[in-house]
């Protein structure tokens, strides 16, 4: 008798383990090659990491295919690029995201989190020849190599895109310009939307023009390593090596460089707003957002949200309590993530969103 009862509790202890692991959702680690990203003039590999969420009963339920997020990360991603999202203690939490999905807090979706870092620290997802076709990697390659190896539905309605910092720039630019890819977009704390960004001054532009090697950029301040990147990101110039690239300031009167001026205003979503606004006013949702203690990139969220306005494109911008790090793992969870949980996400269908602010 004994040892059926503890048969049947050893059972019992066995089916309570398996039935939570089922409600956790499992990251792969996955890889692949980009086309888009050979022949860059720093040499950067184009083979990039991949971290995939699947949601729980992903592996079970072999018939259904899922919605999908694609999540960029920021700046540098703290030196581990996109593993930063699932390192103990990132932002990407897998238990919580997996327990509101199984709450029906958040509706199941596969989540995919690209590498975007490279030499400079980061590539703002933006085609470039020395730094490659970031841009295009995202759109094209991404894309393409997660509909075929993973079982998503497979059109502009049920994917999004989404962002941290130079992550939320990335899917709001990429976003307005092809919304025959994806449907939906959100941006948390997004870096760059107006000129210059917020972690960019002339003494920065001036310092990151004295850099003479990598390793001496490395060592550098953030918004040193910020101007260097976006140097290379928007202003590349295969004509000047090492690091291929110009500044919009000249390095001896600090004054306008016409030319790459020109080239760095043509990569920011405040001034891109009119040109794209049909393509703005084709996506389904767009959601953004800035907390109240980084002022410069609230100011540069606001300014992109009057010029939504302007064309009147629908959109729901919100300001937050918080800093730029510091409630990032909660706006995924109680903002992004729902954001792309609604039905106009869901269900192939078109509701309005207002503009609000909350303070």
């Amino acid at each position: 008798m004994n040892r059926i009862i503890r048969s049947s509790v050893a059972l019992l202890l066995f089916a309570t383990v398996v039935s939570v692991a089922a409600q956790i959702g499992t990251v792969v680690n996955d890889e692949m090659h980009s086309e888009s990203l050979d022949g860059n003039l720093v040499g950067d590999s184009p083979k990039r990491s991949i971290l995939v969420y699947l949601p729980p009963g992903y592996e079970r339920k072999k018939k259904v295919r899922y919605p999908v997020v694609y999540l960029l990360h920021g700046f540098n991603g703290f030196g581990v690029g996109n593993r930063n999202w699932t390192r103990e203690g990132g932002n990407f939490n897998v238990q919580t995201i997996s327990r509101l999905m199984t709450e029906t807090k958040i509706s199941p979706m596969i989540v995919v989190m690209p590498d975007g870092s490279n030499r400079y620290g980061g590539s703002f997802y933006t085609n470039s020849i020395a730094t490659g076709n970031w841009e295009d990697y995202i759109v094209r390659d991404l894309v393409a190599f997660i509909d075929k190896n993973y079982r998503t539905l497979s059109k502009a309605e049920s994917r999004g895109i989404a962002g941290h910092s130079m992550g939320g720039y990335g899917a709001l630019k990429i976003a307005m310009k092809h919304p025959d890819v994806f449907g939906a977009v959100y941006g948390t704390s997004s870096c760059c939307l107006s000129y210059l960004p917020a972690a960019v001054s002339s003494q920065s532009l001036t310092a990151a023009m004295k850099l003479s090697s990598f390793e001496e950029a490395d060592k550098a301040s953030f918004p040193v390593r910020v101007s260097f990147a976006l140097a290379a990101a928007w202003s590349s110039n295969s004509a000047k090596p090492p690091f291929f690239s110009e500044y919009p300031f000249s390095e001896d009167a600090g004054e306008l460089t016409a030319s790459a001026a020109a080239r760095w205003q043509a990569n920011i979503p405040t001034f891109m707003a009119d040109q794209y606004a049909p393509n703005l006013r084709r996506l389904r949702g767009i959601g953004f957002d800035a907390g109240t203690q980084e002022p410069g990139i609230q100011n540069a969220n606001r300014q992109f949200a009057e010029a939504l306005m302007r064309n009147r494109t629908e959109h729901n911008f919100e300001v937050f309590e918080g800093g730029h790090t510091d409630k990032v793992r909660e706006r995924i969870e109680t903002k992004m993530l729902p954001f792309f949980s609604e039905p106009w996400f869901l269900r192939n269908r078109r509701i309005t969103r207002s503009d609000r602010e909350i303070g």
